[in-house]
């Protein structure tokens, strides 16, 4: 069952669970490995220049959005309803369990939903957390029927009822937000929506929200990590392709992902191992050596074709977050539910980075020393 719901513009997601399916922990590392120093553009330039392998360096127009659908394409598959479990301090992640009597009476109730007649949906939903009380979903749907009906506070127990059972599920922490705004208890809203963008940083129903919803005075920042430089092998040569209508940094990025591709000497070196597999060392190497080149072009006042996400970037790494920057709009690229596989310290660390840099206040939105 899938179920679209509208509040002020906005869809909300619902969804009860499919059978359970082994899902890998995580596509990611969980912490960057010892490795040497990083390089800086002249070094790796240098290695590119002294190595055998063929590089050819192009201009070349990228998408929209940057090159990062190709750069970190998803490899794992979302869970629709998660469940972590947790075996030798590793986690994974299956679709929560299906309580077939249970999922009969939602069914039931969702014509009766949409047709908004919302009191008569939700004494099937009651029905449908009595017979099974630890179906969150049933819960969740609960939340919605009180909500719709105008009554926020059942609404707000509800959806606690259903985090209680299952607090890694971002859409609930999201519904709770809503109901909580709507109670005017505002700052605990904002922190319901920051745990809403920790679980799944790509969201997009959150996203809409706040671009419907501008009255509450709080924006979601579109990505720091707009990548104009790419490389790829193209026959027995290695493709360095930079966009050149943008911050010439993006020519130093390209460089570094090309050293990467072509050099298994410096994956090695770096990580251990010349296995082509995603590593935040290597995100942060060539993050790092585009923001050394685009800090050097503004200070040297050369600031016509400097790109504003590269300044977002550079004013993150100088509050020390670069590395959660990657986590949230890398990792979550390549593992959308990602989060659900680490420890509550980083989890923390990550709603720390969101209620600085991507949940903010509208006026301080473009606030970015250029």
């Amino acid at each position: 069952m899938h179920r679209l719901l509208v509040v002020s513009g906005l869809a909300l997601v619902a969804a009860c669970a499919s059978g359970p399916k082994p899902q890998p922990a995580s596509a990611l590392e969980r912490a960057a490995p010892e490795h040497p120093p990083f390089l800086d553009p002249q070094q790796i330039l240098k290695r590119l220049e002294d190595s055998e392998t063929a590089y050819q360096v192009e201009g070349r127009d990228s998408p929209p959005g940057g090159w990062a659908e190709k750069l970190w394409p998803q490899q794992v598959p979302a869970r629709e309803a998660p469940k972590v479990l947790e075996h030798d301090g590793v986690k994974s992640i299956i679709e929560w369990p299906v309580h077939p009597e249970a999922q009969a009476l939602l069914q039931e109730a969702e014509p009766l939903f949409q047709a908004r007649r919302y009191d008569d949906a939700a004494k099937l939903y009651e029905k449908a957390t009595t017979v099974c009380p630890d179906c969150y979903v049933a819960w969740n749907f609960r939340g919605d029927a009180a909500f719709f009906s105008g009554d926020s506070v059942t609404a707000l127990k509800f959806y606690r009822k259903a985090l209680s059972l299952n607090p890694d599920d971002h859409r609930t922490w999201f519904f709770q937000g809503n109901a909580l705004a709507r109670l005017g208890r505002y700052k605990e809203a904002l922190d319901s929506w920051a745990w809403c963008l920790v679980l799944n940083p790509r969201y997009p129903i959150i996203r809409q929200f706040f671009r419907t919803n501008s009255e509450l005075g709080l924006v979601i920042r579109e990505d720091a990590i707009v990548p104009r430089g790419y490389a790829e092998r193209a026959g027995n040569v290695i493709s360095v392709q930079f966009d050149p209508d943008h911050d010439p940094s993006w020519l130093a990025f390209a460089n570094c992902k090309a050293l990467w591709l072509g050099e298994p000497s410096h994956r090695q070196e770096m990580t251990g191992s010349t296995n082509e597999h995603y590593t935040t060392v290597e995100e942060l190497e060539c993050l790092g050596s585009a923001l050394i080149v685009h800090e050097n072009q503004r200070s040297g006042g050369k600031t016509d074709n400097l790109d504003p996400t590269l300044a977002r970037l550079a004013a993150i790494t100088r509050d020390g977050m670069l590395s959660n920057a990657v986590l949230f709009e890398v990792g979550a690229r390549i593992h959308p539910q990602v989060m659900l596989t680490l420890d509550d310290a980083v989890r923390q660390e990550l709603k720390a980075y969101v209620l600085k840099h991507v949940l903010v206040p509208v006026a301080s939105a473009d606030d970015i020393d250029l």
